[in-house]
Parts: C-alpha cells; structure tokens; sequence
C-alpha cells in the first residue's frame, strides 16, 4: 500500500508545470551598432574604496557580545551558518563553534518535547503498513500446523520399533537411549512431508531444546553419583526441579518433604535417640511392602518389633524421653538403644544415607525405565503440545499484532537507546535564550517545548540535525536517537494510517478546505486542485510528533515556513538518498527486522527495518507535497507578466501571457496576502536550489517506486527530472524579480514591496541583512542558470553596501537608520560576503578579505 500510494504522489506532485521561456526571463543584452562598436558587460556600478585601518594579527580583534530571545529557527539557522562561513573561510574553530551551539541547545532537556519509541509514528506506520501482510501469513502458517500436528505425531510413534530392545541398567543407559532416539527423529523429519517454514521450525526447535538439554541431564548424572547423603541427592534433585521446570505431582510433593525431614533427621544424627528417630521415620515413610522388603532382611527381630507398634507407639519410640508402656519402654532402653550403640551411629548413620540414597536412586531409575518404554507416545505428545501452544502464540500475535509490535519496540527501544531509556526526542522548543560573547562562556537555555508548533523551526531544526548527523562519529551515542528522531519527524508530517486503517492526520494540513485530510497512502484525491496542504504556522500537538486529532489551526501559512520546510526536507534528502553512502547507513542501515524479536527466525525478517529507498520515496513525497502546493489553487506564489501583469502560479496555465518574474507571499486566514518580502523571496529560491541539489544524482537511485512505471508507462522518477528542468525556469523567474523589482535604483534591496501597486517602501529603511540574501539568492540564481546579470546584481548591491551602509567607526557596515547590526545579522552577512568573495574583482576581493578577517576572528573567539 505504501509503494503504491507514493507512486500516485510521485507522479501527481513532481510536475511544477511552469513552461516559463528562458527567452522571455531572462534579461537580454541589445547588440548596438556604432561606428565604433563599443560593448560592455558587468554591473554598471563600481567598488569604492574603504577607509579600513590595518589591524595587527592576533591584536585588537573587536569583542563580541549579543543577547536575546530568539525563535529557535533563527538560531538552528545562525548555527548552521557559522558552521557554513568557518567551511567556506578554511576555520575549523568555527565550524566547531556552529556544531557545538546546536549540540548544547539539545543537551538541555526541555529543548524538546518526548516519547517513546514505541509510541512513535514510525512503530505505528510499521504497525499498520505490515499488519495485513503479516495477520495473512500468519493465518496460513495457522492452517498449516494444525494439519501437520497428526503427521509428525505418526511419524514419531512409528519409531518406537527401531529403538535398540536391550535391557537397560542404569541413569546413563536410559540417557544414552533417549539422545537415540532424538538422532532418529531428527533424521525422520525430512520424510515428513512438512512445508519448509514448519520442517526448518521443527528441526531447528527440536535442536535448540534437547541438546542443551541432554548435556545439562548428563552433568546432572555426574553430580549425581557423586553424592554421599540423602540430604546431597535430594538438594541435586531439587535443583533439578528448578532449572528444568518440572512440576511434581502432589503425591510426589509429600514424598520431598518426608524425604527432607529424614535427610535433616540423617544429618543430625549424633546419638542411639536420634537414630531410632530416623529409623522409626523411614518405617513410618513406607509401605507394608516395602518395609518387609528393606527391614525383614537386614534385622527380622527389629521388623518384628516395629511391626507391632501403634502410630502412637510409633511416635513415642521416636521421641526422646518417651518410654511408652512398661514393655515397649524396657525394650527401647535394654534392647534397642544398647544395640544401636554397640553399631555404632556413624555406622548406622552411613548405612542409612547409602540405603536411602540407593533407594532414591532406583526410584529414578525405575521411572527413568518406564518412560523408555513410552519414549515415542512422550516425543510425540510433546512435540504435539509445542505445536499447540506455538499455534497459540502466533494466534495471539495475529489477533493482537498491534500490541505485540508495540511490545517488540518497548523491549528493543531499551536495548538500542539505553541512555534514555529508550525515550525519543521530538519536535523542538519555539525559543530559546541567547547569550554569546567572546569574553564569557555561551549561555543558551531553550524554553520548555510545548504542544503548541511552530512551522518555522520545523526545516532549520532538521537542517540542523542533517548537519550534526554529518559531523558526529558513527559511534556517538546520540547520534542513533537523533536519526530516528528526523524519520520520525517525516512519518508525522507526512501522516499516515495505523493498524486499524485509522488515518492519523498529517502535520500537513488543509490550506484552504474543510474535511479532507491528507492521506499520503490514498493520493488520488489530491490531484484536486482545490487541495492544497501546508503545515499551519501554529498547530496544536497531542504528543512529540502528532498533530492533534481536532486539528484546529488558524489558516496562517507564512512563506517563511513554506521556505525553510522545503529546506529542511531538502537537506534530510541528503541523508536519505539511497545512491549515496550516507550517516543513514551507519545509524539505521544495518538494522534489520529479525533484530526486533528472537521469538521466530525467518528469511523475511532479514529486510531492513528502516528500507532507506523508501524513507527516500516518503521524504521527497513531503516535499512534494509543499511544491505541489505552487499550481494549486491557494498557491502563494505569483507571477508577473511582460505586460507586468499579476499572475498567480495556479491560473498560469490557463492564460497566455508569458511570465517573467515570480516571487511568493503568506497566507493569513486563509487569503494571500499582497505583501512581497525580500527575506522571504530570497530564502524562497534558496530553498528550491537545495532541493535541486539534494536530487542531484536521483536518476541513481533503486528506489523500485520511483522507478515503476504507471499505466501510462511513465515512472516518477521521468516526471522528477521533468519537475527539475521546471524548478529551475522557477528560480529563473525569481531572480528576474529580486533584480528587477526589489532592488531600487540605489541598487539596494528594499525589505518588502506592495504586490498590487507594485511599489516598493521608499523610506530607505535598508537592512543589512536583506542585502546580503539577495546577494546569496542572485548568486544560486547565476549558479544554476548560468546567466550573468545576476551575478553583475550581486556584485551591484555589494558595490552599494560599501557606498551607503558602511560605517568606518565601525568597521562594518550598518542599516540604514543607523542601527549596529546583532550577531544574528552580522554571521549572515559574513556568511553572504565569504560567498561572493571568489567571485569579485582582485582589487574588490583583497579590500573585502581585509574587511572580513578581524570580525571571523571575533566569532573565532566567541566561547
């Protein structure tokens, strides 16, 4: 079901359908004719020269100290920059500094809410994505023990005549015969005619039983012999009953008592009184019979006297003190005692633990004989009884399986997270405390994760843990928690159906409809156009992953979250990609099913339990799933035409005017709004350039559903490469309108502008930070298109940083209302600058490493 279901999302998601002309958007450079032709390619303004004092190595770095409540995705985002900026600069330090900000945010435990693994979306998808396979294989295996029970029981009886008829002797002889008879069933079992998954079962059971067994019976035999009192023989015994679980019969319960009061009587036994006790208790422990049998032969005077006696006589005779009658009294004092004196007790006391002992011996040995005789009807009736209770196991894991596979995670989540004991962590804290200063340790508390998440930490906190996962050694101990955290997190935004077909609601939720929720494993209803689904700004948890169950959101989609879960989802491709030799194979990839339970041994258990192809196939369907959402109706994506017309990405099919520029806007109860942010629109085209280089390669991929074609003969994988060629016409377009429309004629970008005046804010409120991710967007934007005018924009708005927002007091640049920048803002535009350096003038390029050097040195010192 679940191969089928991403199949159907593969081939109706992929497909952008944005058939921008590459002619149309891009910006063409008119050939002139002069009488001297003259051209001039590059940005129309020039580098100005910076009044920057030469700082001495190591000396007056500047200090840093910033401080602040900031959302957690800007902090996963700062991280992950500086780790960025110290890779592109060649400074380990920083890269250092980036990973342990994100490490220390995680070690507080209230950086993120909790759960177990057992209870966790993914043990649920496994729960209910096998149930049926599983509940059908069992039933079968069902059937078919049920008709080999009289098969094997026939079999088994009919080698009682093989069996050697020579009398047996002693414990070892009927040892040795009962390990024979194991060989021949063994050897009978192949002639049984049993289904494989039965034979393999029964040899395999067989074996494991009664070979440790007959070894464990052998050292027994050992001890055995060697013992020298009853009380040894009947401790051996009671071990025996112990580690071989064998549950004595009432009769035979009574006989262990008598048999340890007389070992305690044996045991004590220091004078003539004591033993006559003994004596008188083992005469009193048996039968008529059998006392003729071992008193009347060994003393025929002793037997008759005791033979005469009442039970209270009996008593009295055994009990010091007590003469009885005048007769009774002078014959235990003149006869009995004197007697057992003269023999002496020791003797006595060694004679009787020899008798007793042998006649505990050849008790065992008379029971050992008579189950000789019965050794095929015993095999096969517990042969038969196995089968029965094992066929009532497997109906108890069929009719029970989710608990039975809850079970199994409970136990396994202890054995693979034995730090935690096995508690998960799931989706982070909406702020966190921010100190940082190059004087004073970091101080980061996050606050206390809650129900309530917020869309836009979602990408930048698993961005962040793609890059911890990348740089933590393979046998980190937090580094199997934290994967299965990220593919816990895509289970539950994804949504899926547990084991009672129950679908359990996507963090993906309807964007502008009511009722139909998205159900990632029954796609074919989200082909409408009128279903759109994005993960709210704020929804409501039940738990770490799930959304709850009343799904009540306000219909606010900012395209902040849109970008950075598209991000997010992009980078964890990088894990999940299954051409590609990632940290996924070394956390999951070696787990295999058979590794949950040692209860049954099966080739089918050997599948990986986390199949990589398909996390690969439910990874890149959530991210389908967002880009899907840009054609549909409650698109936030606009386009303009070349008769700067407002187009939205839904109807652009249905006209025929040519788009040119395209950007995105939020979605506030349920309406666009009309606002174009440049953060915004920048991250947007970030976000899609990670997502074509995170499916760089994808035609690599095994991934069967990818590869299967469907009744139009087109696999998935055909329609990505299609959706790729689409994406880039997008981020075409979006480059189009970040140079042409948010850059002024300052050649700075503005922070936002009215979409249906066009207008930009012309209050020169000019931030820092804006510049520098228009700088990184037109730069992905040359990357991937090749076309240099955005690289000369680039280099434009750099050119205009230096002109009008930098500060030579303060060595850097500041925003336009004369405000410093905060840590946040100055690793982001470092980070932008390190991106642009390689590609500047030698001149431009020399001025900006000079710029930038004293100010990496002070993040280098950040503690």
């Amino acid at each position: 079901m679940l191969r089928k279901s991403l199949h159907i999302l593969m081939s109706s998601a992929l497909p952008l359908t944005l058939t921008l002309a590459l002619s149309a958007c891009a910006p063409k450079v008119e050939e002139r004719v002069f009488e001297k032709p003259q051209t001039s390619f590059g940005p129309q303004s020039k580098d100005t020269r910076l009044n920057l004092r030469v700082r001495q190595f190591g000396k007056d770095t500047p200090a840093l100290y910033w401080a602040g409540t900031i959302g957690s995705a800007r902090f996963f985002e700062i991280a992950e920059a500086l780790h960025t900026l110290g890779a592109k600069t060649e400074n380990p330090a920083l890269q250092q500094t980036g990973l342990s900000w994100i490490r220390q945010y995680y070690s507080n435990p209230q950086s993120t809410l909790t759960t177990e693994l057992s209870d966790s979306p993914f043990a649920a998808l496994a729960t209910g994505q096998t149930q049926e396979q599983v509940r059908g294989t069992l039933t079968e295996v069902l059937a078919d023990i049920e008709k080999s029970r009289p098969v094997i029981r026939r079999h088994i009886e009919a080698l009682g005549p093989g069996l050697p008829q020579v009398p047996i002797k002693n414990l070892n002889e009927i040892l040795s015969r009962a390990e024979t008879f194991t060989r021949m069933v063994l050897a009978e079992i192949p002639n049984m005619g049993l289904i494989p998954v039965i034979e393999s079962g029964l040899t395999e059971e067989f074996q494991k039983k009664t070979t440790p067994l007959f070894a464990e019976v052998r050292t027994l035999l050992a001890k055995l012999a060697a013992t020298k009192t009853l009380a040894e023989t009947l401790r051996l015994i009671d071990d025996a009953v112990k580690q071989f679980e064998v549950e004595l019969t009432p009769e035979l319960q009574t006989s262990m008592l008598q048999g340890r009061k007389l070992a305690v009587g044996l045991d004590r036994m220091s004078d003539a009184q004591s033993a006559l006790t003994v004596i008188v208790d083992v005469w009193r422990m048996l039968t008529p019979a059998e006392r003729e049998q071992n008193f009347k032969p060994v003393n025929e005077t002793l037997y008759d006297f005791l033979s005469k006696q009442s039970e209270d006589e009996l008593i009295c005779l055994a009990t010091e003190g007590c003469n009885g009658g005048i007769i009774d009294g002078i014959t235990k004092k003149i006869f009995i005692l004197p007697k057992i004196k003269k023999f002496g007790v020791e003797t006595l006391q060694r004679d009787l633990n020899n008798a007793t002992r042998q006649y505990v011996v050849t008790s065992i040995e008379s029971f050992a004989a008579d189950f000789v005789k019965t050794m095929p009807q015993t095999f096969a009736d517990n042969i038969d009884v196995g089968l029965t209770d094992k066929a009532a196991a497997i109906t108890r894991v069929r009719d029970g399986y989710q608990n039975y596979v809850q079970n199994l995670f409970k136990v396994w989540q202890k054995k693979v997270l034995p730090a935690t004991g096995g508690v998960l962590p799931g989706f982070e804290s909406a702020q966190v405390l921010f100190e940082a200063s190059t004087s004073k340790a970091l101080n980061l508390k996050p606050a206390a994760a809650s129900a309530q998440l917020r869309a836009d930490s979602i990408g930048p906190a698993m961005a962040a843990n793609v890059l911890l996962l990348e740089e933590t050694p393979a046998n980190d101990p937090n580094a199997f928690a934290i994967m299965l955290a990220q593919v816990n997190k895509l289970v539950a935004i994804a949504g899926y159906r547990d084991a009672d077909n129950n679908l359990v609601p996507a963090l993906l939720a309807p964007v502008n409809h009511e009722g139909t929720l998205l159900d990632i494993m029954n796609f074919d209803a989200s082909k409408d156009p009128g279903l759109s689904f994005r993960v709210p700004d704020v929804i409501k948890l039940r738990d770490a992953y799930h959304a709850d169950h009343e799904m009540t959101y306000e219909k606010d989609f900012s395209a902040a979250a849109f970008a950075s879960q598209i991000r997010g989802l992009s980078r964890m491709m990088r894990l999940t990609a299954d051409w590609k030799k990632t940290a996924y194979d070394e956390q999951l990839g070696p787990i295999k099913a058979q590794d949950l339970t040692q209860d049954a041994q099966h080739e089918d258990l050997q599948q990986p339990l986390f199949p990589k192809d398909m996390l690969f196939a439910l990874n890149l369907g959530n991210a389908a799933v967002l880009l899907q959402d840009i054609t549909k109706k409650a698109t936030p994506v606009f386009m303009l035409s070349l008769n700067n017309n407002l187009l939205w990405a839904d109807s652009y099919g249905t006209t025929n005017e040519t788009a040119v520029m395209a950007g995105i806007v939020d979605i506030k109860k349920g309406e666009r709004t009309h606002t174009v942010s440049t953060r915004d629109t920048t991250n947007f085209l970030l976000a899609l350039s990670e997502f074509l280089d995170a499916t760089e390669g994808v035609e690599n991929t095994k991934s069967s559903i990818l590869l299967e074609k469907d009744a139009n003969g087109e696999a998935p994988l055909e329609i990505l490469n299609a959706g790729r060629k689409d994406m880039r016409l997008l981020i075409l377009a979006i480059s189009n309108f970040i140079s042409n429309q948010l850059i002024t004629a300052d050649k700075l970008a503005v922070t936002k502008m009215n979409l249906n005046e066009r207008t930009l804010e012309m209050n020169k409120d000019y931030r820092v930070e804006q510049q520098a991710l228009a700088i990184r967007a037109l730069l992905k934007g040359w990357q991937i298109t090749k076309i240099d005018s955005y690289l000369w924009s680039a280099q434009e708005i750099y050119y205009a940083m230096n002109r009008q927002m930098f500060n030579a007091k303060e060595e850097f640049y500041i925003n336009s209302d004369g405000s410093k920048l905060s840590l946040p803002e100055r690793i982001n535009t470092l980070l932008a600058l390190s991106e642009l350096k390689p590609h500047l003038p030698e001149e431009s390029r020399l001025q900006l490493e000079k710029l930038m050097n004293p100010w990496l040195a002070a993040l280098k010192n950040l503690k």
